[in-house]
């Protein structure tokens, strides 16, 4: 799944992050126009489809569904969707299962190349060669830091976290 991620980006598609759920996906994309999102995602899907279907040894439909998505029109929608997409695994209750007790990203997850953590340094790059994502407009890399808090690597989907109190001597 990684390497259908890997090579459906295009200049006009670029998938930013995504996590990989035990039956779904979560992306997080850019795409020039509605005929670039379509054609991305069909893309995308058929190198899912044909990689699952020879790890599974079968043929067949894979997806029984199109995609849903959801524009994000604000750098509260962009913050909210990346605590979605990149702890996501949260929601599911896999995170003790994937991870353990450690204090890093999900492994099944493009959280390795976010440098929004605000507990976690960033591991890699998407500017780096070989990387599984691409490095987003300005309101999933600037925009929303603007604003909003760092994300934490426990923070659940679902709700902004409180803000940090400032206090003075």
């Amino acid at each position: 799944i990684v390497e259908a991620i890997k090579r459906a980006s295009k200049p006009n598609f670029r998938i930013v992050h995504f996590t990989i759920q035990v039956d779904h996906l979560h992306l997080i994309v850019e795409a020039d126009d509605a005929e670039s999102l379509a054609g991305g995602m069909k893309g995308l899907l058929c190198r899912v489809a044909r990689g699952l279907n020879k790890a599974w040894q079968r043929t067949g439909a894979v997806f029984p569904r199109r995609f849903h998505d959801f524009a994000l029109r604000s750098i509260r929608a962009a913050r909210n969707a990346l605590v979605y997409v990149l702890n996501n695994h949260h929601k599911h209750g896999v995170a003790l299962q994937r991870r353990g007790w450690s204090r890093r990203p999900d492994e099944f997850s493009s959280g390795k190349y976010f440098d929004g953590w605000e507990d976690h340094e960033q591991e890699y790059s998407p500017d780096q060669p070989g990387a599984y994502v691409a490095k987003g407009g300005w309101k999933l890399t600037i925009g929303w830091r603007k604003h909003y808090p760092l994300i934490r690597i426990d923070e659940r989907p679902g709700r902004l976290p409180a803000p940090h109190a400032v206090t003075t001597s």
